[in-house]
C-alpha cells in the first residue's frame, strides 16, 4: 500500500548504496575474525616476551641463518613453498565453512596465524630494539598486506556460512538457500586463489629485492 502511494505522487523509496548494505550487513564477521586475529597477535607477543625474558628466544638467530643464505634458486622454492601452504590454509578454511565444527576450527587457524606473526615480529622487536620492528615488517611484507586481509575475509565468510548452515540444516524449506549460499561461496574461494597468485607474481618480481632490504638491515 505504502509503495502504490510512493508511486503514485512520485516519490521514490529510499534507497542505500549496496555497497553500504553489504559493508553493514557482515561487518560483525569482518570483526570477528579481526578481534580473533589480533588476540591471537598479542597472545604471541606475549609469549615472546617470555621466552626473552628467560633468556630462550632464539627465533631471530634462525631466521638470520635462513636469509643470508637464500638465493635466486632458494627464494624461489620458499616462494613456491609459501604458495602452496597459504593455499592449503585458505583452501582449508573454505571446506571447513561446510562442516559442522567448521566454525571452531577456523577460529583456531585465525588465532594461531595471528600468534605465529605475533611471535615472530615482537621475536625481532625485543632482540633488535627499534631496528627488529623494520626488520619483522620487512619479513613478513607483503604477506602483511595481503595474506593477512586475504584470510580475515574468507574466514569471516567460511564463519557465516558455517552459521548459516548450522542454524538452517533442519529445516527443509531453507535448504534451496543455502545449496545457493554454497554456490556463491565458490566465488570466494576462486578470488582468495587470484589473490594468491598476485601475492606470488610480486614475490617472484621483487621478492629478491626485500631479501636484500632484509640483509642490509640485520
Amino acid at each position: 500500500m505504502k509503495r502504490r502511494i510512493n508511486r503514485q505522487y512520485g516519490i521514490k523509496p529510499k534507497e542505500y548504496p549496496i555497497t553500504k548494505r553489504l559493508t553493514h550487513k557482515y561487518m560483525h564477521y569482518y570483526l570477528f575474525s579481526t578481534t580473533i586475529f589480533i588476540v591471537g597477535f598479542l597472545s604471541g607477543n606475549a609469549v615472546s616476551y617470555e621466552l626473552n625474558r628467560k633468556g630462550l628466544l632464539t627465533v631471530v638467530n634462525s631466521v638470520k641463518d635462513t636469509i643470508f643464505a637464500l638465493s635466486v634458486e632458494k627464494s624461489f622454492s620458499l616462494l613456491m613453498k609459501s604458495f602452496f601452504t597459504h593455499f592449503i590454509y585458505i583452501f582449508l578454511i573454505w571446506f571447513l565453512s561446510l562442516t559442522i565444527i567448521g566454525i571452531i576450527l577456523v577460529i583456531f587457524i585465525v588465532f594461531f596465524d595471528g600468534f605465529m606473526y605475533g611471535l615472530v615480529i615482537s621475536s625481532f622487536s625485543y632482540q633488535l630494539g627499534l631496528q627488529g620492528i623494520v626488520v619483522g615488517f620487512f619479513y613478513t611484507f607483503p604477506q602483511n598486506i595481503i595474506l593477512i586481509p586475504l584470510l580475515i575475509y574468507i574466514s569471516s565468510h567460511s564463519i557465516r556460512l558455517s552459521l548459516t548452515i548450522l542454524n538452517n540444516f533442519f529445516q527443509s524449506s531453507s535448504r534451496k538457500y543455502i545449496k545457493e549460499l554454497i554456490n556463491q561461496y565458490y566465488n570466494k574461494l576462486f578470488f582468495a586463489v587470484g589473490v594468491l597468485v598476485i601475492y606470488a607474481l610480486i614475490m617472484s618480481i621483487f621478492g629478491q629485492s626485500f631479501i636484500n632490504i632484509l640483509k642490509s638491515l640485520i
